[in-house]
């Protein structure tokens, strides 16, 4: 009869809930290499359409191909999406292209600044109208 009280005794331990637990809950650990983007509302504060001449800009435009669309979630850039990887500070941000590949975007009075990489030269983007 004494085995069969511990008996139920165990089953009874073993039936909790999990995360029932009394005390705070544990924290996560943060991955070196990821980075928080919930808040992406410095990036939306620069959404919108930018190239490098007027031509870029127009809908008409058959030759022009030097026309950024900015999301709060990445950029479009000739079909491709690159999307949001790091919030550097309220105007700069790093995205990952398709293939893999590292581009930053900085805004600065109104211009965006694109670095393709840390060996390309830049190219500044005025807002479409």
């Amino acid at each position: 009869m004494r085995s069969f009280l511990i008996f139920c005794l165990v089953v009874a331990a073993c039936g909790e809930p999990v995360g029932q637990e009394d005390g705070p809950a544990p924290e996560l650990t943060r991955v070196e290499g990821m980075h928080d983007l919930t808040d992406r509302s410095a990036l939306a504060a620069h959404v919108g359409a930018y190239g490098v001449s007027a031509a870029d800009c127009s809908p008409d435009n058959l030759y022009m191909g030097e026309m950024i669309e900015v999301t709060d979630v990445g950029f479009a850039y000739r079909g491709d999406l690159h999307t949001l990887a790091e919030i550097i500070d309220d105007d700069s941000f790093r995205f990952t292209a398709p293939d893999g590949a590292e581009e930053r975007i900085d805004f600065d009075e109104g211009s965006l600044i694109r670095w393709p990489n840390e060996h390309s030269y830049r190219t500044i983007y005025l807002p479409c109208s």
